[in-house]
């Protein structure tokens, strides 16, 4: 592509050949980044499922998963540990617009039981995101009271 431009720059090419050789440009750029965002999406993939692998690694307790997307703005993704009481061990937060964001430990809410978390999660920004994780070890501790009636 580089060899072609300089030929038809060097030889004064005609302009129709100018407006091609720039189009083949700015689609080999646009075609460069593209694989760039596919090849840093699948390292953000690798990096929820190391993160989700660590936090399951644990003799018992519940987890759960939140997601809060918005069509414009920062999207947060949670993950929650509780133990068998209910009450919250460890969490950690993604947060972003980017393939760039990476989990974070999020010790706020350590220690709290399920309901206080609840409450607390009105007055927070991204209290979907944990909500949504809540919902999901809630239905995962009801099918294990279930199981045992």
């Amino acid at each position: 592509m580089f060899l072609i431009t300089f030929v038809l720059v060097k030889n004064k090419c005609k302009k129709e050949w100018r407006g091609f050789v720039l189009w083949g440009w700015f689609i080999a750029l646009f075609a460069g980044i593209w694989i760039l965002q596919i090849l840093m999406t699948k390292v953000q993939l690798k990096n929820y499922q190391a993160t989700l692998k660590k936090m399951s690694n644990r003799p018992s307790g519940y987890l759960g998963v939140g997601i809060q997307k918005q069509k414009m703005g920062i999207g947060v993704i949670a993950i929650v540990v509780t133990n068998e009481e209910g009450s919250l061990i460890e969490s950690q937060l993604m947060k972003g617009v980017t393939v760039f964001s990476r989990f974070e430990a999020f010790p706020k809410y350590n220690g709290l039981d399920i309901e206080s978390l609840k409450e607390k999660l009105d007055e927070d920004t991204d209290g979907q995101a944990f909500k949504m994780a809540i919902e999901k070890i809630e239905a995962q501790m009801s099918k294990k009271t279930n199981l045992a009636v």
